[in-house]
């Protein structure tokens, strides 16, 4: 395969859906974890403001954290986004997901425990880089926190074997 961040762009979609089990065209870009392309043109305006994508890097999936935190995965690397800026995870430093932190989380008000497969909550997630350091950034519990850690697992290929010439 070429290349291109088109084609890096078709990959990642194709193992979002693969994880889905659906065709892009039964994603409605509501999910917690979706193609970029299928947000709303707002959210894609005020997110692509921050992202500063370089030239021929292009949103890929969007992983949403709360109304102020999303993780943008592009077709050259992870970038979080907060109301107080970007962290970013170039795919060529990057090695692999650690996952989870823990499987259990507490539930605070009522002391119930609940597992990560639960929708709803948030829990730390690691992600090494190829140096040896690890990153922390906490994601969705359940369903989509699943699918960022299927999908995006894969990522290390892309600084590998399907990085874009500059």
């Amino acid at each position: 395969m070429e290349k291109t961040a088109e084609n890096i762009k078709k990959q990642m979609e194709f193992w979002l859906l693969q994880y889905y089990c659906k065709e892009k065209s039964e994603l409605s870009g509501k999910e917690l974890f979706t193609i970029f392309d299928l947000i709303s043109q707002r959210q894609k305006n005020e997110i692509i403001n921050l992202l500063k994508l370089r030239e021929n890097e292009l949103p890929v999936l969007y992983l949403k954290i709360s109304e102020e935190k999303s993780i943008v995965n592009t077709t050259e690397r992870f970038i979080k986004v907060t109301d107080q800026g970007i962290e970013e995870i170039e795919y060529n430093n990057f090695k692999e997901h650690k996952g989870f932190d823990r499987f259990i989380i507490k539930k605070r008000l009522i002391g119930q425990n609940i597992n990560v497969k639960t929708n709803g909550y948030l829990s730390p997630f690691a992600l090494k880089l190829k140096n040896g350091e690890i990153i922390e950034w906490e994601i969705p519990t359940g369903t989509a926190g699943f699918g960022f850690w299927n999908v995006t697992k894969k990522c290390e290929l892309i600084g590998r074997k399907y990085e874009v010439p500059k």
